[in-house]
């Protein structure tokens, strides 16, 4: 397994970066997964490879905000996530926990008192792995996950369920890479996770979900396991660097490190450093065995 790697990314005065852009964007199927034991049918969006062969995939988790933008469509990280893994080859399902369950958002809700929780969201995630590894486009050995804030901790809680719940025939996981998850109950529990190569993209600045408990995780999991964990910590950047908004204080929020509120917004440098470092990833553990 590679060593941990914990990079402090510094603000860079110019930096290149070619956004993925199509003329026209490939449409998104929404299906219906098999409903879940407590009855709930999630739905979700799919948007398989192009071509007859069977490619690589990625389960993509939202955050607390939900899927869509407030004039309904997929919101702009998460359309622009798809757009850019199909131009990578990847077939890409991201289902829609909030809205199976007559929700649009809940990070106005103290995290006691959400009606959906990351245990559910765990659930969720399992069935939309299983439904991924049955379609005959997905090579079932090379599914990835990620996610960004609550998508986040739910992708790292799944690992940690996976590795002490198995589950017969599960398709194993390729890698998971994480935008700012909140990792202080798994570090609190010294959560061991499933063997699988972990990319977190944290802002220095995030007083939301901070950094220090993702790092002191990381550290863990090695110390433990000798993961294969990789670690960067974009310097100036909130929670949702990687978005295009302006970063603003939201006073609606009560989960953060101060009762003042939380701030969010993108960092472009950030935005452009953790993308890059998104598509190398998924080269490594998606593209790098070739399909049975």
């Amino acid at each position: 397994m590679l060593a941990t790697v914990f990079r402090r990314v510094l603000p860079a005065a110019a930096l290149g970066f070619a956004t993925t852009c199509a003329v026209a964007a490939p449409a998104l199927q929404r299906v219906d997964l098999p409903p879940l034991p407590s009855g709930v049918v999630l739905r979700a969006h799919w948007l398989p490879a192009d071509g007859t062969e069977r490619r690589p995939a990625v389960l993509a988790l939202h955050g607390c905000g939900g899927l869509y933008a407030k004039g309904g469509g997929l919101a702009e990280r998460y359309r622009e996530t798809a757009d850019r893994l199909h131009a990578a080859g990847y077939a890409v399902l991201m289902p829609d926990s909030f809205g199976s369950r007559g929700l649009r958002e809940i990070c106005q809700t103290r995290y006691r008192e959400r009606s959906v929780d990351v245990a559910q969201r765990v659930q969720d995630a399992r069935s939309a792995l299983s439904w991924l590894a049955n379609q005959p486009q997905v090579d079932a050995q090379r599914i990835g996950v990620m996610g960004w804030s609550n998508g986040a901790t739910t992708a790292l809680n799944l690992l940690e369920q996976r590795r002490a719940h198995p589950e017969p025939g599960e398709a194993p996981i390729a890698g998971a890479a994480v935008f700012y998850p909140g990792c202080g109950p798994l570090a609190k529990r010294q959560a061991v996770l499933e063997n699988a190569p972990v990319l977190m993209l944290l802002g220095a600045l995030d007083d939301w979900t901070p950094p220090q408990p993702c790092v002191d995780f990381a550290r863990g999991l090695q110390a433990q396991s000798g993961s294969d964990v990789t670690v960067h910590v974009y310097e100036g950047s909130y929670h949702g660097f990687d978005g295009t908004a302006h970063v603003r204080l939201r006073t609606d929020v009560p989960n953060g490190t101060s009762a003042q509120g939380v701030h969010q917004g993108g960092n472009p440098e950030a935005r452009a450093k953790s993308l890059a470092a998104l598509d190398a990833f998924w080269s490594r553990v998606l593209a790098a065995r070739a399909a049975p």
